[in-house]
């Protein structure tokens, strides 16, 4: 069975990778967007922000409603402050799993965005953890798409520029 230590330090290798991938942005590439409808780099940079201690507080706390609470305070959310706001997520991450028992983890019963509860610990490795590093991958692709040259496997799993 994995760990709180283990699921913890999973979400935050996801967020430093963010924050890597977010270093290698182009101005132009804050615009690029796949297709209008679609988020553009930005917003998705406003996502990865908090959907990490946003998903998890909310099934922690049996409260959906606290999502919005979270994604009201990126709404507007430059694209510089976006390393600082990986920090705080982490810290709130970090604090979370400092304070939450393993028989939380394995025992409370957490609300699903989708409906029906999981135990807490399998619920956020199955919603937010998942979430950072799906969105994580969109954001490396849409760096890609956008002309961010050099980019490889190593950024976007490691966090960590490709050795020559």
């Amino acid at each position: 069975m994995i760990t709180k230590d283990q699921l913890a330090s999973a979400m935050m290798h996801e967020c430093d990778v963010c924050k890597h991938l977010y270093e290698k942005l182009t101005p132009a590439a804050l615009d690029y967007g796949p297709t209008p409808g679609q988020r553009n780099t930005l917003e998705l940079l406003r996502y990865l922000a908090i959907c990490g201690i946003a998903g998890t507080r909310c099934m922690a706390e049996n409260n959906w409603k606290l999502f919005g609470d979270f994604a009201a305070r990126v709404k507007e959310m430059p694209a510089d402050e976006f390393p600082a706001a990986m920090d705080r997520q982490k810290a709130e991450l970090q604090e979370f799993f400092a304070a939450v028992t393993d028989e939380a983890l394995r025992t409370q019963p957490a609300p699903l965005p989708t409906g029906g509860t999981q135990p807490l610990g399998a619920a956020i490795l199955m919603g937010p953890y998942k979430w950072l590093t799906a969105y994580k991958m969109q954001l490396f692709l849409y760096a890609k798409a956008a002309g961010v040259t050099g980019l490889g496997t190593a950024n976007a799993w490691a966090g960590s520029d490709r050795r020559p």
